[in-house]
């Protein structure tokens, strides 16, 4: 059984060691898990999407443990300060779960990569509709998330989640 401190090691090592953001944390497990990751972590809707206080937890354990190290930035643009989390020691092989270590590094690698709101839009996106049961999901994430759609976003996020393979049911246009 892999321990919930060794999944953040796993997650870390996959994105090459470092991640930032505690947003592009959670949304990368979230979207990890949903492509076999098996973290066992559960998730519930918040402010961000799809969130998680087991990992949360986790992270903390991690950082206990002397596994990760949490680091604080701040933002030139405005100050705010945010995490930027990095693997101290190598993850266990078998943290990876069904996903695998290829593909876990392939798809945490693109989440790096991705602009943070894409992502919380993509992995909003699929927990509206497999969990919150959001048959018009578009019509749900435009009202809980307002400007952060805009600007392309929103399509991005549904091209990220065709990436992963994670289809989306088609919305029917009102009558």
């Amino acid at each position: 059984m892999k321990e919930r401190e060794d999944v953040v090691a796993a997650v870390l090592e996959a994105a090459g060691g470092e991640l930032i953001g505690r947003v592009r944390l959670q949304k990368a497990v979230y979207l990890m898990d949903r492509l076999g990751l098996g973290s066992g972590f559960t998730f519930d809707y918040h402010h961000f999407g799809p969130f998680s206080r087991d990992l949360d937890n986790a992270v903390a354990d991690a950082k206990a443990f002397g596994l990760v190290e949490e680091v604080f930035e701040q933002r030139q643009s405005d100050g705010a300060t945010y995490s930027i989390f990095r693997l101290k020691v190598q993850a266990k092989p078998d943290a990876f779960g069904e996903l695998g270590t290829k593909r876990a590094g392939e798809v945490v690698r693109l989440f790096a990569a991705t602009n943070v709101t894409v992502l919380e839009l993509a992995a909003t996106v699929d927990w509206l509709w497999r969990f919150g049961k959001c048959k018009d999901w578009r019509s749900e994430i435009t009202k809980r998330k307002g400007v952060k759609v805009q600007g392309g976003r929103l399509d991005q996020a549904v091209v990220l989640l065709g990436q992963l393979d994670l289809t989306l049911p088609a919305v029917r246009a009102p009558a």
